[in-house]
């Protein structure tokens, strides 16, 4: 371990040195936001990383070694994108990368430092890398080494962030001291964090943020405000494309005007800002306006090149003629072959010889399309022109048109240990060298694996159904000879060439074929798997030679049948009345889905489980249930991935959207849930709702909106794939719309009252309720008595069972009343109707009181007269105080409906005034 961290030390030195060495003079560039590439080895040149958004080319932080924590504190960049790598390299004092760098979004590695975007090295006071916004490397992996006291290095899924790359993660020298744990979900599969305060965060999947479509990363509160754009950026907006008149940059795909292009040191060409000229073209200086015009004679010309990294592949991209040799040695690089088609196709010529070893990615020489002459002026071992040595999964050589076109200066080919390479791509390939190889060591060395000796066994395949299929061949008649059939299911949309050797995610199933059969072999193979391909072939094994022989490798496919059902991800109300689904098909029917069925029921409530219940005693409304109005669930490994995190839907309830598991209730139980299924219901309504829906949907679609429904009422929806007519059983679900503040509200039709203090109240129910009517509550107000009539008081309420429609209530008697009704439901406890007066007839007594005698009015005035001086003298001599009574009765919320209030009107009216003889005073 000391030695190789030794040799990373001086490598990383010499490799920083000469970056260094060629970039010093380099100044920053910044314009809108958009900075060139950054060389930071001081303080006073770091912080000119102010205001860069992005930064187009490499980012070094390095060689800072006379640095202290605190001359740190305080710095922070809003740096969103670094389009080539990012180096930190012995930057004394600096605790974490996060300090200065908290937006860092993307790094796009489009030029990568040997096989990495992500370099930290030699970091001796790094605590954590902290890059908390960081959610894609684009190319390129990730390095961290000689970072001793560096915690949270493995707490990060960096296969998320860099997918597609090698990763090496240095120990810790203080690992003991590392609390590492990290406690953002209880999912092991995405409970990542970068401290323990920071979570990692992800582009897609239910823990992603919901962000615009438009947005790769955003913020928590905003789903607009984007860190860095997913397509196109503009003037730091997120567009779908670049506006007219301007020049894309293809590094990053920013949008620029052509000033911005200039003062980039670019120049435009076919609507693009560049730096240089592409292949085949050459930069033209016309009046001072730079282009790129064409040369096809223009061809760069390399020197030897020794391939082992990522960046040596790239920088081979304009390389058409190799003045030297060209060696290839590349073991574990994820994707080398992408690479190698993108920056090896255009070379032709390579004047002495190419050896290619040891490269355990490379299936194929097939990236070398546009060969066609090795000259062999100097050779391998003073003797070949072509080596290729120790490539265990090299399968098959150069395209036809190289082989076919191919010329060789001198010298000879030399194949050695290839266990799958077949002989006889390298005897087509031998013709071609004025210098023959020896069979004998070609025979020995390589195909040695088998599947190279082939068997001719008349092999025939019958499809029978969408689950079985007959193998059917002609054996040979040496009767020691022993057969084995070998077949495998296709990964979907996989044009790899699959053979038993080589190591891949599926396995090769076998089946050992008896003896004793007779002249022609029939093997039925059952539990396939339908729509479907598979690759099959026959081996033959001669014991006694000791001859291992195989026929062709043949695909067949199964037919579609009976689809899966589709996987709902979300079904989500909206709104009162909207409910939003989305699906996601399963990975082996989704290129054969013609169209979708949906049906919607609504869940029927039993007006006898509400009358159980006294609704009136028991006034408790059932508190909301969030969960009920948005059922997410992440899809099963065999479905695609659902899209809820750039939908946007789920921030409509964001209450109810919690991710759960799916349990595959079919597999995991004893359950058969392919019986048959009770037919698509009709288009019905309930009111004005709908109570029964059924749908086709093309199959284009993989979400929609069904409006119309009932407020607060639980739908059961179901949703079928079809191929053709042949449908999938249903994915079903159920979802409780939202409900709505304008429900609930009854309508009086008529009241009265009479002398005795008897309301009698009717009503019409709601014309749409949230759920159900749990019960009516009839409340009486009397107005204050004095010549205003405003409501003072808290009103008395009777509580009415929800089948009842009327009601006579008692109370006090006076001459006017108002009323008003009431309902609960399951969504809430009162909506109230408006206020009714309500007057009732005068006593028989008082309508005959007109002939009273003049000496009694004039007691009368007399007697009113003398109270009021009364009332002045006392006013004067007591206290004043507020003696102003409440709106409304706060202990009002804690009586049970029916009983009378605690504020009651003999506090405020002298009982005087209400005689034996119901006199009515207003």
């Amino acid at each position: 371990m000391a030695a190789a961290t030794s040799a990373l030390r001086w490598y990383f030195l010499l490799s920083a040195s000469n970056i260094l060495g060629q970039y010093l003079d380099v100044g920053p560039f910044e314009n809108n936001g958009v900075c060139g590439k950054m060389i930071c080895n001081t303080l006073e040149k770091l912080k000119e990383l102010e205001g860069c958004m992005v930064v187009v080319g490499d980012l070094q932080v390095s060689l800072l070694e006379k640095t202290k924590r605190e001359d740190f504190e305080g710095i922070s960049f809003n740096l969103r994108e670094v389009t080539g790598y990012v180096v930190f390299y012995r930057v004394i004092g600096l605790e974490s990368l996060g300090q200065l760098f908290p937006n860092l979004t993307r790094i796009r590695g489009a030029q990568v430092l040997n096989d990495y975007s992500l370099i930290i090295f030699d970091m001796p006071n790094l605590k954590e890398i902290g890059l908390y916004s960081l959610l894609r490397i684009d190319r390129g992996g990730i390095i961290v080494w000689a970072a001793p006291q560096a915690c949270y290095l493995n707490t990060i899924n960096w296969k998320v962030i860099a997918p597609r790359s090698r990763h090496v993660l240095g120990s810790s020298d203080v690992k003991m001291q590392c609390v590492s744990t990290c406690r953002c979900t209880s999912d092991i599969e995405t409970n990542y964090c970068w401290n323990y305060k920071k979570c990692q965060r992800y582009v897609e999947g239910p823990e992603a943020d919901k962000c615009n479509e438009q947005c790769l990363g955003c913020k928590k509160t905003n789903g607009n405000d984007c860190s860095v754009c997913r397509y196109y950026t503009y003037r730091g907006r997120c567009v779908s494309k670049c506006p007219v008149n301007t020049l894309l940059l293809p590094v990053n795909k920013y949008c620029l005007d052509i000033e911005e292009c200039f003062e980039l040191k670019g120049w435009a060409w076919n609507n693009t800002c560049v730096f240089d000229c592409p292949l085949g073209y050459v930069v033209s200086n016309i009046s001072n306006i730079i282009s790129c015009k064409p040369c096809p004679n223009c061809h760069k010309t390399c020197d030897s090149l020794m391939i082992q990294t990522t960046s040596a592949i790239q920088a081979a991209q304009r390389c058409v003629y190799i003045n030297g040799s060209l060696t290839i040695h590349i073991r574990a690089i994820p994707e080398a072959m992408d690479e190698l088609r993108a920056y090896l196709g255009q070379i032709e010529e390579v004047s002495d010889f190419i050896f290619i070893y040891g490269s355990l990615v490379i299936t194929s020489l097939e990236f070398l399309s546009s060969l066609r002459y090795i000259g062999g002026r100097n050779l391998k071992d003073n003797k070949y022109s072509l080596v290729v040595d120790s490539m265990i999964n090299l399968q098959s050589l150069f395209t036809t048109n190289v082989t076919n076109n191919l010329k060789i200066g001198r010298g000879a080919l030399n194949f050695s240990r290839n266990p799958v390479l077949c002989i006889n791509h390298i005897e087509q390939l031998n013709r071609l060298f004025p210098l023959k190889l020896d069979n004998s060591d070609v025979l020995q060395n390589n195909g040695y694996s088998g599947g190279c000796k082939y068997a001719s066994v008349g092999l025939q395949i019958r499809v029978m159904n969408e689950t079985s299929a007959l193998v059917m061949f002609t054996p040979m008649e040496e009767p020691d000879v022993h057969y084995t059939i070998l077949y495998i299911r296709l990964p979907i949309g996989s044009h790899k060439m699959f053979v038993p050797e080589t190591c891949s995610d599926s396995e090769w199933h076998a089946i050992n074929v008896p003896i004793d059969f007779g002249k022609n072999g029939l093997v039925e193979l059952s539990s396939l798997r339908p729509a479907s391909t598979y690759a099959l072939c026959i081996e033959s094994y001669d014991t006694p030679r000791k001859y291992l022989a195989r026929s062709t490798i043949f695909n067949f496919t199964t037919p579609v049948g009976k689809p899966e059902p589709p996987f709902i991800s979300e079904l989500v109300a909206n709104s009162s009345t909207l409910v939003v689904l989305r699906w996601v098909d399963h990975k082996v029917y989704r290129p054969h889905i013609t169209r979708y069925e949906v049906d919607l029921t609504i869940i029927d409530i039993n007006p006898k489980n509400i009358r159980i219940r006294n609704h009136c005693k028991e006034d408790n409304v059932p508190e909301i249930d969030f969960f009920r109005h948005a059922v997410v669930m992440r899809p099963p490994p065999d479905y695609d991935r659902s899209c809820e995190s750039m939908c946007g839907v789920l921030s409509t309830v964001t209450a109810g959207a919690l991710v759960e598991e799916y349990i595959d209730f079919c597999s995991d139980t004893d359950s058969n849930c392919n019986i048959d299924e009770e037919e698509a219901p009709g288009n019905t309504t309930i009111g004005r709702f709908v109570r029964t829906m059924s749908l086709n949907i093309s199959a284009s679609r993989k979400d929609f909106q069904i409006g119309g429904l009932a407020p607060y009422r639980d739908y059961r929806f179901r949703l079928r794939a079809c191929v053709e007519d042949v449908c999938s059983r249903s994915a079903r679900s159920v979802v409780r719309t939202l409900y709505s503040d304008y429900a609930d509200i009854p309508t009086i039709t008529d009241v009265s009252a009479n002398d005795d203090g008897e309301i009698s109240v009717k009503w019409k129910p709601p014309d749409f309720v949230n759920g159900i009517v749990l019960s009516y509550s009839v409340q009486v107000l009397i107005p204050r008595v004095a010549e205003s009539e405003e409501i003072e008081f808290s009103p008395n309420v009777w509580c009415v069972a929800a089948d009842k429609l009327s009601v006579v209530v008692k109370y006090i008697a006076r001459r006017k009343y108002y009323v008003r009704v009431c309902a609960a439901s399951l969504a809430q406890s009162g909506a109230c109707g408006e206020w009714a007066a309500v007057r009732a007839p005068a006593p028989a007594s008082a309508r005959h009181s007109g002939h009273v005698p003049a000496a009694a009015a004039a007691a009368a005035a007399l007697l009113f007269a003398a109270s009021a001086a009364a009332g002045v003298c006392c006013a004067r001599s007591r206290p004043a105080h507020d003696d102003r009574v409440p709106l409304v009765d706060i202990t009002s919320m804690y009586r049970i409906p029916g009983e009378p209030s605690d504020l009651m009107l003999s506090d405020l009216v002298s009982l005087s005034l209400v005689t034996e003889q119901n006199n009515y005073t207003e």
